[in-house]
């Protein structure tokens, strides 16, 4: 299970309408929440069209739930102008100054926590992994993949990243651990997608046209129970003296210099551990937890609109009670691409209605959702990702993707 959690910090200072006390270092609000183990082969990417979720780890859910609540507070803001916003700032300029800026940001001083009952999956849980095979006398020797066994390379001594084996290869990307016999997925583990974002921040497509990038953007702290966590493993995996230190000196004062490392907490060694997950399964007398082919998603509600929390189960990427490629779009997650897109679309309309100069994505033009992804206002955020990848050795050109057809000036998805 993981959660996103928003605060503000003690040095924020009060907003309009609200408590001191509970700005100054409390308030703090429940965003999103997720449970999930599951990605999907790829395969199946060219028939998701936008409505299938690649990646249901929990950690990965809970950062796509922050990013559509985000999406629904600036909708608040947009709807109800005499809304308040503990999170978020408007920076309009109106439609007929030339901006590049997006129209919002976050309060000065707002925190980002992400709390999880696992260690994120690839290079920073390798340790803890180790260790507990050796603790149940498993074999930590490596594992043969199914690119091996069909004759493809992988780079445990060919061209694709590592899954779950060769444990003693550290610092190296990895994919999102499966079954030795599982089809291939090219997902990225939590481990790698975390420490992306401290790069990058968590805003993404499309919701990074919307809100200006800040130190606020970007995770503050990741929270842990005490034995989730390696501080040998964290440090190499996320840390700027780990795996990152070469990629950190070649960069000085370049493309990188904006990065912002999170901390990492754990929690007291007698905090009540989570009942459904590994560790609540290991209590004595307590029943063995197995995983789940299922996720769960909570998303908090829009506060200026008092919409309701969104609660979402999801089964192979779509909600519980669609198959995975059925052809109707109510299988989508409030988070799937198309849903985001579509949303999206909606706030550039209420923008343009407002007289609010609307963020520029591309020039008028019908385009792919990936076209969307590279165009030029998100070229600084593309090329400090690949730099970085390219720094651990690169990740595989994507050769199937999920992509759709979307009309920027029209605003609409085909």
């Amino acid at each position: 299970m993981s959660a996103i959690v928003l605060n503000h910090s003690s040095e924020s200072r009060q907003i309009p309408g609200n408590d001191t006390d509970q700005l100054q270092g409390g308030g703090a609000k429940l965003i999103s929440l997720a449970t999930g183990t599951k990605s999907l082969p790829v395969s199946a990417l060219p028939r998701c069209n936008g409505l299938v979720l690649h990646d249901c780890h929990a950690e990965i859910l809970a950062l796509r739930g922050l990013n559509r609540w985000l999406l629904s507070e600036i909708e608040c803001l947009l709807r109800d102008t005499g809304y308040q916003s503990q999170w978020l700032e408007t920076t309009h300029s109106s439609a007929d100054e030339s901006t590049s800026l997006p129209p919002f940001r976050f309060r000065q001083g707002v925190e980002i926590s992400l709390f999880s009952t696992e260690a994120p999956c690839g290079d920073a849980s390798m340790e803890l992994l180790m260790a507990a095979a050796e603790a149940a006398g498993q074999d930590i020797s490596p594992w043969p993949s199914r690119a091996e066994h069909e004759g493809r390379a992988t780079k445990n001594g060919s061209g694709l990243p590592l899954g779950r084996g060769f444990f003693s290869n550290l610092s190296a990307l990895r994919r999102k651990p499966a079954r030795a016999d599982a089809e291939l997925s090219m997902s990225k583990s939590c481990t790698d997608k975390l420490m992306l974002k401290q790069f990058t921040g968590l805003l993404s497509f499309p919701l990074d046209s919307f809100i200006q990038r800040t130190p606020e953007t970007f995770l503050t702290r990741v929270i842990v129970y005490q034995d989730q966590f390696s501080a040998t493993g964290y440090a190499r995996a996320l840390g700027p003296e780990g795996r990152l230190r070469a990629i950190l000196a070649q960069d000085e004062g370049g493309a990188c210099n904006t990065a912002r490392f999170f901390e990492v907490c754990t929690l007291p060694s007698d905090y009540q551990p989570f009942e459904f997950g590994k560790q609540g399964g290991r209590q004595e007398g307590v029943r063995k937890n197995k995983a789940s082919k299922f996720s769960a998603l909570w998303v908090a509600g829009g506060g200026g609109l008092e919409v309701d929390a969104t609660v979402e189960v999801l089964v192979n990427g779509v909600k519980q009670g669609f198959k995975q490629f059925d052809e109707r779009e109510r299988k989508g997650s409030v988070t799937c691409r198309r849903n985001m897109v579509r949303k999206e679309a909606e706030l550039r309309r209420l923008l343009m209605e407002r007289g609010i100069a609307a963020p520029v994505l591309e020039s008028g033009m019908p385009c792919s959702y990936s076209d969307a992804k590279s165009s030029p206002s998100r070229e600084h955020r593309n090329s400090v990702k690949q730099l970085v990848l390219a720094g651990l050795g690169g990740w595989p050109k994507e050769y199937l993707r999920d992509d759709f057809d979307l009309d920027i000036s029209s605003s609409s998805i085909q």
